[in-house]
């Protein structure tokens, strides 16, 4: 009873600390009056309920979305340094995670880096890629090869490169080398295997996975023009 307890409070103060942080970063109102005071975020409870393969079977169903998102909240930078980055240890993490990643936002900046990794191989040649393209409030002097801890993760997976659109790698890469300002929306995805990587070449295991939409800032008109 005191183990089931627990938990019961551990999903609970979850709930609300993600409750809050989506409620500011959309503009609704999400958690209890009264409960959204800042504070460090819970840590997991051990038990014989530790996830393995359910974490990484979610993970791997997120990043291959293909549905279109019917709307798109903007958000800015520091809300993704402010979402929880729990272990993925029960299965109440993983509830409280898929919570978040049911909201698809869009992010302003540029583009500094650009990165096909792939995502299956076939002998020694990859068959399937996915570009992973670095965001930062401010545009580069040029596309970068090197980490940096600023970088904000967004992922184009093939089910939104081409035939399906015009984003190869060519094409992301001159948005990049031209400093063209960018706005990308798509899932919210939260990939815990990358945690000891913040700090070092991303700002937080939260990402953009998959990109759904890309856009980019007309200066003459003064608006976004979706990229085809």
């Amino acid at each position: 009873m005191v183990i089931a307890r627990r938990r019961a409070r551990q999903w609970g103060q979850h709930r609300i600390r993600l409750a809050c942080v989506l409620g500011v970063a959309f503009g609704l109102s999400l958690g209890p009056i009264g409960t959204c005071a800042d504070g460090p975020a819970p840590s997991p409870v051990a038990g014989n309920d530790l996830l393995t393969n359910p974490a990484s079977e979610h993970l791997t169903a997120q990043k291959r979305r293909t549905e279109i998102p019917p709307a798109y909240a903007p958000i800015e930078y520091p809300y993704f340094t402010r979402l929880p980055t729990p272990e993925i240890r029960t299965a109440a993490d993983l509830a409280a995670v898929e919570e978040v990643e049911q909201h698809a936002v869009a992010l302003a900046g540029y583009i500094v880096r650009v990165i096909p990794v792939p995502t299956q191989l076939g002998g020694w040649r990859a068959t399937e890629w996915e570009f992973h393209l670095h965001l930062r409030v401010g545009p580069p002097q040029h596309c970068e090869y090197q980490d940096d801890p600023r970088n904000l993760v967004t992922v184009v997976t093939p089910p939104f490169q081409p035939p399906h659109t015009g984003w190869d790698f060519d094409v992301l890469r001159v948005l990049c080398e031209k400093h063209t300002r960018v706005r990308m929306s798509g899932w919210l995805l939260y990939n815990y295997l990358t945690r000891a990587q913040v700090g070092r070449s991303r700002i937080s295991p939260w990402s953009i996975h998959p990109v759904t939409q890309i856009e980019v800032w007309n200066a003459g008109d003064q608006s976004w023009d979706r990229l085809r």
